[in-house]
């Protein structure tokens, strides 16, 4: 080559190099979406998978210290044997990658790595269950509506668990979603910020049903002149006849006990009323033994009543004569009871008047042989008033008539005797309070030949 074409050649050179120095200033770094992503890492808390012998999603039979996670979605389980989806661990310095080889825990579509998760009201990067347990999500329930118990997000394989991470207790770890990106290396990844959901309104209560009394029933509630209460720590709740009701704390320490209240009622007449306590069903755990103290025109009666299990309903306390001796019906109720730090609640009695037209049914009961005779035994029921009296007949066996031997007694047993050697057959009827009477039953109910000794 001449030297003038040397020339020539070296200063064509020349301006190509400066020209693509040139353009590679202008077109300055490489452009940021052209350099490889890296993959999404989020703090997890992570649990031990165990149940070596069991079979995970993929079909694995899982070893002593076996070597995978399991993730809450079927979008991401490796076929067996294979390392199609991986997580790196993250935890205390130690790293390690392991395969996705099962579903799970608690839930089966929780996608939370995915910007188009399922449950899109939660961050990308929050696991439902973490959301549920720490944040009241979906009522703090599975998919499927059992209770949470951890925030987990991942469960990891023993080997990798207690070997490779080191770990010795259910921990927080960083868990890196290889399949969206470039792996960060061992110790490089940095987990993403996700934030906390807004909290969800709290529900509103239902509204309190409405209470209807009997017709023609006399209805005494809390905020009625029929009743009254000592002065006590009385609160009030938003339910029951009226729309509110007294509740005071329940003790079985008579010592402890200060509140009580009464109810009375102005009733139309004497008769038999059945009485009726209205418990309502809002609240706190309420008593289960309510002491009730009736009195009325046969003397006093207690009611023991489980409000609990009587919440939102009426619960009979008994039928009862009132208004014969001019007294105005009255009931109480105090804090003792017999169980502590529970609630008794004061809302409405009604009294309603019954018509007791069926007579009561009496049976002998038993004989047994004593002394020189015999002692019997009677008893008897009635639907409504009560028994008020029996009248028991005997005759001899074999063929002698019925004669009157006890007359409008109380009592349910008497001796018999001295019966000398012979035989007796016995029957009893009842009369009730409201003046009905049993009819002689046509054959004995009972006879000496079936006394016991």
């Amino acid at each position: 080559m001449t030297e003038g074409k040397l020339r020539r050649f070296l200063s064509l050179a020349i301006l190509a190099l400066m020209a693509a120095l040139t353009a590679q200033a202008q077109a300055g770094p490489p452009a940021e979406e052209s350099r490889p992503a890296l993959a999404p890492t989020y703090r997890i808390f992570a649990t031990r998978e165990g149940l070596v012998g069991h079979r995970t999603a993929n079909g694995h039979i899982i070893q002593p210290r076996d070597r995978f996670v399991a993730l809450p979605s079927w979008t991401v389980l490796s076929p067996r044997g294979s390392d199609t989806f991986r997580v790196r661990l993250t935890y205390k310095g130690r790293t390690v990658i392991a395969p996705v080889w099962d579903v799970g825990p608690w839930n089966t579509t929780d996608d939370y790595w995915n910007v188009n998760r399922r449950y899109k009201d939660l961050p990308v990067g929050m696991p439902m269950a973490q959301a549920a347990v720490l944040h009241g999500y979906n009522g703090g329930r599975d998919e499927r509506g059992r209770r949470i118990q951890d925030p987990n997000g991942i469960d990891i394989a023993d080997g990798t668990f207690w070997d490779d991470l080191g770990m010795t207790r259910n921990d927080w770890v960083e868990v890196t979603f290889l399949w969206l990106g470039a792996d960060p290396g061992p110790g490089n990844a940095v987990p993403i910020e996700v934030p906390a959901p807004a909290p969800a309104p709290p529900p509103a209560p239902p509204p309190a049903r409405p209470v209807t009394v009997e017709p023609g029933a006399i209805a005494v509630d809390n905020g009625d002149p029929g009743f009254a209460a000592s002065s006590a720590p009385w609160s009030e709740a938003a339910c029951g006849l009226g729309g509110t009701h007294a509740w005071v704390a329940s003790t079985g320490d008579p010592a402890q006990a200060v509140a009580r209240a009464t109810w009375t009622a102005q009733l139309p007449g004497a008769g038999f009323y059945e009485l009726r306590a209205y418990i309502p069903e809002c609240g706190e755990r309420a008593t289960a033994s309510a002491r009730y103290v009736i009195y009325h025109d046969d003397g006093m009666s207690e009611a023991r009543i489980d409000q609990q299990a009587g919440a939102g309903t009426w619960v009979a306390l008994g039928t009862f004569r009132f208004g014969a001796n001019g007294a105005a019906p009255r009931v109480e109720l105090s804090d003792l009871t017999g169980d502590e730090r529970r609630v008794v609640r004061y809302d409405a009695l009604a009294w309603s008047l019954r018509q007791d037209g069926a007579p009561p049914a009496a049976q002998v009961t038993g004989i047994r042989r004593k002394d020189n005779g015999y002692q019997i035994t009677w008893g008897g029921t009635d639907d409504l008033s009560g028994i008020a009296s029996y009248d028991v007949q005997v005759r001899r066996l074999p063929r002698g008539g019925w004669t009157d031997w006890k007359r409008e007694v109380e009592v349910t047993t008497a001796w018999f005797g001295p019966d000398e050697g012979k035989h007796f057959a016995f029957r009893v009827r009842a009369r009730d309070r409201a003046g009905n009477v049993q009819p002689w039953p046509e054959e004995a109910q009972m006879d000496t030949t079936q006394a016991g000794t």
